[in-house]
């Protein structure tokens, strides 16, 4: 396997990924600051690798809540007793 040397990396490769994991990590923390408990959690994590964190917050956070209230509204209907 080919490893990719420093030296052999251009210098605006590593600028343009610095600028996506530092945007992801701003987004993540501002968002779970006004969501959620753990946005030092959610910021520390945008660092690290991109976009996975991006993926996992948003099926933790805003895809499956969205789902869980769709089913309690169905079921909520399902029980309501005919007026």
């Amino acid at each position: 396997m080919h490893k990719a040397a420093p030296e052999s990396i251009p210098v605006w490769v590593v600028i343009l990924a610095g600028c996506i994991l530092l945007t992801q990590s701003l987004f993540l923390f501002t968002h779970a600051r006004r969501h959620t408990k753990y946005y030092w959690v959610w910021g520390v994590v945008g660092l690290i690798q991109s976009p996975g964190p991006l993926i996992a917050y948003w099926l933790v956070h805003m895809y499956w809540p969205r789902i869980k209230e769709r089913l309690k509204n169905r079921n909520n209907h399902r029980n309501k007793p005919n007026e």
